[in-house]
């Protein structure tokens, strides 16, 4: 009996060498078709003010900061570890101070944050930020 030989089937390959071609052009494709939903948020009216309350300055202190970050309490140069100090030594002698803030416009939040930090830390809770008129 004569054996028939089998050819040998011919193998297939995919080329692999431009598959990172094609999937870049599906990226960028999906994203120069895909449309981009903008939240719209929440809408916040900040409060306006009507008028202007005076602060008795024998029940205030006033707590001065520059662009620079220096600070001042009633003319007191302070750090910011101090406050909370000073705030304290400030409420056992008047126990309805309020701490007031006059600031630079460009004053760093983050001093902002830390002072009241240390406002609260001292239990001086009643703060006020003092602004200018615009005339």
């Amino acid at each position: 009996m004569a054996k028939i030989k089998k050819s040998a089937r011919p193998e297939t390959l995919i080329p692999t060498a431009s598959m990172s071609d094609i999937a870049f052009l599906l990226l960028l494709f999906f994203m120069v078709s895909t449309v981009f939903v903008r939240e719209k948020g929440l809408k916040v009216r900040l409060p306006k003010a009507v008028s202007i309350q005076k602060i008795p300055r024998n029940h205030s202190a006033t707590i001065y900061v520059d662009q620079n970050g220096n600070i001042s309490i009633d003319d007191l140069a302070v750090s910011i570890p101090d406050v909370q100090w000073v705030m304290q030594k400030k409420l056992i002698e008047d126990f309805n101070v309020i701490a007031c803030f006059r600031t630079d416009k460009n004053t760093n939040y983050g001093i902002m944050s830390d002072i009241l930090n240390q406002l609260r830390e001292a239990n001086a809770l009643r703060v006020s930020f003092e602004a200018k008129l615009k005339r």
